[in-house]
């Protein structure tokens, strides 16, 4: 028997497996047939790494010693926050990080800094929207109690943000957005989880303030990346670390099965291996190990859809470059261009640029239009060149019918039931990923669950 058994290939069980290698334990990690690192490993396309979407990373804003991860609670919202010094430990130990410049926001034609990540509040001050109503602090709809009250267990991201912002303000400054990314989910993605889909929700105080150029308290919030430009580059780092220890084993081969065996939850693989171990580590998604433990699969909620084009854009043709540009205006279909060379400060002759939008008509090529959109936007002058662009070249084009994950009130409700299913059928299992919760699967989530495996199994 091993003295680790992970199964998936989500970040979180290449961290695990890394930790747990380097503390001398055998190990043995099962990516069921797919890389590893999940979403966070980005695409390799011609030898160019590309993230695939906007992929920042986020440092803690505290300081001093961490808990114990073994501690870690997905249940409770943002608790990676917790262990943010030895999360920014672990990034820095992977890959050299710089800041990256402040995203921008496209709004009626005219760029201002990003206020739907960013918190660039100040941008209110020139623009002609009203300030929000008062809204009392123990009203249950006040974003104070979005992690906390009750209420937020039922309201929907659009109620919550038109008490909160106000409707005016919300309709011109953020619900373009929101329906740019979501279509139809936009009305009942559930207002705890806005960041799930970029999406702000401020203390009225807050914008009340900004509106009247008051300080706000709120400084802008800074996003990081690797020095090379692709968050990918920090899974690539891990993957390097495993294969450097002759005490973890690494197979790619398709889980057949997991059952209980004699000497614990056993999985067997396509080409006839056969590992077993009492706490295997799951990293796949629900319907996945509903699948492998013969439990009925539970029907998945669909996400909302969307395309990914992924280009190589000649820097010297870019008349007005942005390192990430979120984009507002309805009569576009992009809703952000990400320019990975320059949010990392870099300028090769040719930047890796991604456009992304939402799908609204299935199976239609959006390509073609966020191509000539992100020349509009990014100042290129589209001269032709053979079948394609002199200064653009498409290098793939991603399109994922659930590309992201809307946790709506049906969607939740589908994965608790799932989440019961698991815990029943396999109560040694220790999940992570989208198995441990609803919003823990971002990257500072993942690091912090790989470590908790490893101080569990160590």
């Amino acid at each position: 028997m091993t003295d680790a058994l992970l199964i998936g290939n989500n970040l979180a069980v290449l961290v695990a497996a890394a930790e747990l290698g380097e503390a001398g334990r055998d190990v043995v990690l099962v990516t069921d047939g797919r890389p590893a690192g999940g979403h966070f490993r980005g695409r390799a396309v011609g030898g160019t790494t590309f993230d695939v979407g906007m992929v920042v990373l986020e440092r803690s804003p505290g300081s001093g010693p961490a808990p114990d991860p073994a501690g870690y609670r997905p249940e409770r919202r943002y608790d990676w926050t917790r262990f943010g010094t030895m999360v920014d430990d672990w990034l820095d130990a992977h890959a050299g990080l710089r800041c990256a410049p402040t995203p921008e926001a496209l709004v009626d034609g005219r760029r201002r800094p990003d206020h739907l990540l960013a918190d660039r509040l100040d941008v209110l001050t020139d623009l002609d929207v009203p300030p929000p109503a008062p809204l009392p602090r123990d009203d249950p709809a006040h974003a104070a109690g979005k992690t906390t009250s009750a209420a937020y267990d039922t309201l929907t991201y659009a109620e919550a943000a038109r008490v909160n912002h106000g409707p005016q303000l919300h309709l011109r400054l953020v619900e373009p957005f929101a329906d740019k990314v979501l279509g139809p989910l936009a009305g009942e993605l559930l207002a705890r989880y806005h960041r799930a889909a970029w999406l702000p929700l401020y203390w009225p105080e807050t914008l009340a303030a900004a509106c009247a150029g008051e300080p706000t308290g709120l400084p802008e919030h800074r996003f990081w990346t690797t020095d090379g430009g692709a968050v990918a580059e920090v899974v690539a780092a891990v993957e390097g670390r495993v294969a450097r220890l002759p005490n973890v084993h690494v197979s790619t081969a398709v889980v057949e099965s997991l059952t209980a065996g004699r000497a614990g939850w056993e999985v067997r693989t396509a080409d006839g291996a056969v590992v077993s171990h009492a706490r295997p580590v799951l990293g796949l998604g629900h319907d996945r190990v509903q699948q492998l433990l013969g439990l009925p699969v539970t029907a998945r909620v669909p996400g909302a859809a969307v395309v990914v084009v992924c280009c190589l854009v000649r820097a010297a043709a870019m008349t007005a470059p942005s390192p990430s540009l979120a984009v507002l205006d309805p009569a576009l279909a992009a809703y952000r261009i990400t320019d990975q060379d320059l949010m990392a400060g870099r300028d090769p002759e040719w930047h890796r640029v991604v456009v992304e939008a939402g799908v609204r008509v299935p199976g239609e090529d959006l390509a073609p239009r966020l191509v000539s959109e992100l020349c509009a936007l990014l100042g290129v002058e589209p001269v032709p060149e053979g079948e394609g662009l002199r200064d653009v070249r498409v290098l793939a084009t991603m399109t994922s019918a659930n590309g992201i994950a809307v946790p709506t009130a049906a969607a939740l409700a589908a994965d608790e039931d799932a989440r019961a299913a698991l815990a029943e059928a396999c109560p040694e299992a220790l999940p992570t990923g989208v198995l441990a919760g609803v919003g823990v699967s971002s990257l500072s989530d993942q690091v912090v669950q790989g470590l908790a495996v490893a101080a569990q199994l160590r």
